[in-house]
């Protein structure tokens, strides 16, 4: 477990506990003296030491039959309008291509999972061949994502051909996986999928009601959704498979049990649950969200995640409104929001930054030319590690995005100092995006590392990713602004980086410099081209073309340079993206030798063609 620290905490265990049966291979010994009760705790101890008080300790001899208000006589009750009407909101802004895969599984038999992922299933099959081929697949078929989706078709058709389906999903992990015993016990029981694991068994009992399920099938429903409760409840499973307790997929269990309560207003332990999520969740957004000149910025390193959490809140910021609590969580939401908004280019797209999806660059066909900004600006934000600039060149916008975030580990990549720049509804300059959780793999952990950015980087010299190791400032003087940043990240070095430039053009000019006790490694500044660029060698440096914009990027420099397309087993730098899970796109790298040169300098300019 992951306990509050300086905090009383109150937990149980029974022997009919989800909490014991996951840890105790489903075991159930039946009722005994209890002779003797040991706590042990783990961690890495303050200088002054650390110890744990405990207050009391009770046991007592519970009951093995359920309790008759769970399934006996119990009231059927739908949920309330707007309880149901935040739920499906805040799934469908989870699941964005419901109709297609709806359809496919309708039709062709294609298992439906989150990412807009299909599998192929053999009718013959009890589960899609493909299914332990991926650890997110596996964690989507146990979230219930598939008859979530059919929930969804089944709303917005206003059909209920989709809900035979996905009660049958539903029914079918209840008799696989709750009432037996399931092989896949990380994901069965894994803290985020739980979690949103009891807000499908939610949606599915308002469908039960309204549709008259059987009695049998709604009091198997009713207990699962009581265990589950209890098991987000319990602090032995509060972000369980976290290595801390402060963790977005806590977010998610608190969220789903706020929700819990205000659908099942009749268990004695709703007002409870209600009480302690929405004071668990307050505690998560003290702790990993930075409110930094009137945006509140998620602080695990990925706007992908960040948009994901800010989804989040801003649902629990519902579901919070409609308890009877006072809580900041709206406030709260609306200031992710305002950050979502934000670090988003002109076509709506936003940097690859961590663990983030990337999309693609357009075509001639469907790029989108982006206008003039109507006010420029120049954000930048030291404690988040974010500068968003947002400039006009000629009759275009651009925008520069530098990132230096280092207030926790979680979903961050080797990318201290890198930047991205947008122009003209073309991505030239990437962060080559999030490819799969599978990190120890070559093109995920290629990915995820140094060689993959645009940054200064060293030999294969260890790299940390560790909190505090990165600093961004800077200035905003008129019309120039000036950022600076340096990050110690690689083992014994030091990397710095400035970037100064104009709002009212694309000129920058940039300076890297490469501190290291080693100087026998070898020492670069990478450039990743955006997909569909043409990258070719000048006599001052490179030249970026895209087929689909009227202008060009050209960078000059004191350093020698090499242009790298594709992957390469054989050699650090590599031209590769990621476009989405599990999807990669050959890139071009340009390689600046930094090891002669004390300082490396670059310009970089957009020119019309």
């Amino acid at each position: 477990m992951n306990a509050a620290r300086g905090q009383w905490v109150d937990f149980t265990i029974g022997h009919n506990d989800l909490a014991f049966g996951i840890q105790n291979d489903w075991d159930a010994p039946p009722a005994c003296d209890i002779e003797e009760i040991k706590l042990y705790f783990k961690g890495q101890p303050k200088a002054e030491g650390s110890t744990m008080e405990i207050e009391r300790l009770t046991c007592w001899h519970e009951s093995e039959a359920p309790t008759a208000w769970l399934t006996e006589d119990f009231a059927r009750e739908p949920l309330s309008e707007a309880l149901s009407d935040s739920l499906y909101a805040y799934m469908e802004k989870c699941f964005k291509d419901v109709p297609n895969q709806a359809n496919d599984y309708l039709h062709k038999g294609v298992c439906p999972l989150y990412g807009n992922i299909g599998l192929d299933w053999n009718w013959q099959q009890t589960l899609p061949a493909e299914l332990d081929a991926v650890g997110t697949y596996r964690f989507s078929w146990h979230s219930l994502h598939p008859a979530i989706i059919l929930m969804l078709h089944a709303r917005h058709e206003g059909s209920v051909a989709p809900l035979f389906p996905a009660r049958e999903f539903i029914s079918n992990w209840l008799e696989r996986s709750y009432f037996n015993a399931d092989e896949d016990r990380k994901f069965a029981w894994y803290d985020h999928g739980t979690a949103e694991r009891l807000l499908a068994f939610l949606l599915i009992w308002d469908i039960g009601v309204r549709q008259q399920f059987e009695h049998r099938f709604m009091v198997r429903l009713r207990s699962a959704i009581f265990k589950h409760a209890q098991l987000l409840a319990s602090e032995m499973f509060y972000a369980s498979h976290q290595a801390s307790r402060y963790h977005n997929h806590a977010w998610f269990q608190d969220m789903a049990l706020l929700a819990t309560s205000l659908a099942m207003p009749d268990f004695p332990c709703s007002e409870r649950w209600q009480t302690l999520a929405l004071s668990r969740l307050t505690d998560q957004l003290d702790t990993l969200i930075v409110r930094d000149n009137g945006y509140a910025v998620f602080v695990e390193n990925s706007i992908g995640y960040h948009q994901g959490v800010q989804r989040l809140i801003a649902f629990a910021g519902e579901l919070a409104q409609q308890s009877s609590h006072d809580t900041t969580i709206p406030t709260v939401a609306e200031e992710l929001l305002k950050f979502s908004d934000f670090l988003r280019y002109p076509d709506n797209r936003a940097p690859a930054q961590g663990d983030t999806f990337r999309r693609a660059n357009p075509d001639l066909e469907t790029v989108r030319n982006s206008k003039n900004y109507p006010a420029t600006s120049a954000t930048i934000l030291p404690t988040a590690g974010y500068a968003i600039i947002k400039g006009n060149h000629a009759q275009t916008a651009f925008m520069l995005t530098m990132f230096a975030t280092s207030l926790c580990k979680t979903h961050k990549h080797q990318d201290n100092l890198s930047f991205t720049l947008f122009m003209d509804g073309i991505e030239w300059l990437i962060d080559p995006s999030f490819y799969s959780h599978e990190y120890v793999k070559p093109i995920q952990s290629f990915l995820r590392g140094a060689y993959s950015h645009n940054n200064p980087v060293i030999g294969d010299v260890p790299y940390s990713i560790e909190p505090g190791h990165a600093q961004l400032s800077g200035d905003v003087i008129e019309n120039s602004f000036s950022l600076n940043g340096s990050h110690d990240a690689f083992e014994d070095t030091l990397i710095k980086r400035s970037i100064t430039g104009y709002l009212d053009r694309l000129q920058l000019e940039i300076s890297d410099e490469i501190h290291a006790t080693l100087k026998d490694k070898p020492m670069f500044s990478l450039f990743h081209c955006g997909d569909g660029t043409q990258v070719t060698k000048t006599q001052e440096g490179v030249e970026i073309r895209h087929p689909a914009s009227s202008y060009r990027i050209t960078i000059a420099s004191n350093c020698p340079c090499t242009i790298v397309t594709g992957w390469n087993d054989d050699q650090l730098v590599k031209g590769i993206s990621g476009v989405g899970f599990m999807q990669q796109i050959d890139t071009s790298m340009v390689a600046f030798e930094m090891k002669n040169a004390e300082k490396a300098q670059f310009t970089l300019t957009a020119h019309h063609n």
